[in-house]
């Protein structure tokens, strides 16, 4: 039951992956000096690769894109289809069922940002391509934003799975996922190891939240 239902997420969700994939890639290409999407401008040579390029400012907004379609697909297309009654009713728990379409939307969203991360790393990696030295250090910055946009992931799931009327109500927990993204970026500035923690403790509370609203919303 539950691989039917991983292979039922990934169907619907995988193309959502697959652009948003093109999409960082297609950035990663402009960064290089490629000019694969001409309304971007064109990086390259002359740039220092994740310090003073413009791959930082598309990778955040490409992963929160991601990020809040993949939440809100895997939650309020279902309430919007009435699928929720189907899955609540099947031999899994509810425990479960999230669990399932919590693993493959985060591991879509890791996965999306991974590839550019290392894609552009390599090019600048390999001698030639540019004047400046390369240091995987500088590639910190994006692989922090890689993991806290995991919280606005689970603010959007939060927010889809939310009996609210009104839309704008249910979409508080994204409004609110900002402020939580701040507040795990300060605490990596200034010690990363806080950083990881403020973003577990923070992690641990939208899936609380995620599981109790799911325990106790009439999906009828």
């Amino acid at each position: 039951m539950l691989k039917a239902l991983v292979l039922k997420e990934l169907r619907e969700t995988a193309w959502i992956a697959a652009v948003g994939l093109l999409a960082h890639l297609g950035f990663v290409a402009n960064c290089t000096g490629h000019a694969v999407l001409p309304f971007w401008t064109i990086r390259g040579s002359l740039e220092i690769p994740f310090l003073d390029s413009g791959f930082l400012a598309s990778f955040c907004f490409v992963s929160v894109a991601i990020a809040v379609t993949l939440g809100l697909r895997q939650t309020a297309v279902e309430s919007g289809r009435g699928t929720w009654l189907f899955l609540l009713h099947r031999p899994v728990s509810v425990r479960r069922i999230l669990a399932a379409k919590l693993a493959v939307g985060l591991g879509l969203y890791l996965l999306c940002g991974l590839i550019p991360i290392l894609s552009y790393a390599a090019w600048a990696a390999m001698p030639g391509k540019h004047p400046s030295p390369f240091y995987w250090w500088m590639t910190a910055d994006a692989w922090m934003a890689w993991c806290v946009i995991c919280i606005v992931y689970l603010a959007a799931f939060l927010a889809g799975i939310r009996p609210a009327r009104w839309f704008g109500t249910r979409l508080l927990p994204l409004a609110g996922a900002g402020l939580l993204a701040v507040v795990s970026v300060l605490a990596f500035i200034f010690w990363p190891v806080l950083g990881i923690a403020v973003l577990l403790l923070l992690a641990a509370c939208l899936l609380g939240l995620i599981l109790f609203t799911a325990r106790t919303r009439d999906f009828s």
